[in-house]
């Protein structure tokens, strides 16, 4: 995937509540949830495709922080539908399933139901990490 469009960019800002959904800073970057590897792709990324995140978490979701980025869908396998893939928003204590610019509150029980859909036991392993 190539860099997604100022559209699609702002739109997930806005989504993001103008937040990082992992640390709560302000400072903007937007996180590919799934890989673009080296060189990316033609393809432009839509909305479920990225989360608003700051330059520090966007760097670590790919070092140290990539089993905590897994396991809260911060990040996607390449191979994924990213909208099967929820997201945990720490500073709301909430999981959310994606719809494009849109996100609807979901219980732990059915996030957990979704990402074992998803990721079978590996899910178990990153989480339990």
């Amino acid at each position: 995937m190539s860099a997604p469009t100022d559209l699609i960019r702002q739109a997930v800002y806005r989504r993001d509540q103008g937040r990082c959904v992992a640390c709560n800073a302000s400072d903007l970057t937007f996180q590919h949830r799934r890989a673009v590897g080296m060189g990316g792709s033609k393809i432009r990324p839509g909305a479920t495709d990225g989360l608003a995140l700051c330059m520090t978490c966007n760097r670590e979701c790919e070092a140290s922080m990539q089993q905590l980025a897994l396991s809260y869908g911060w990040k996607a396998k390449r191979w994924t539908d990213p909208t099967k893939v929820p997201v945990y928003y720490p500073h709301e204590f909430q999981w959310f399933r994606l719809e494009g610019t849109d996100r609807y509150p979901i219980p732990a029980a059915a996030a957990l139901d979704m990402m074992h859909a998803v990721y079978g036991d590996e899910y178990f392993n990153w989480r339990d990490n």
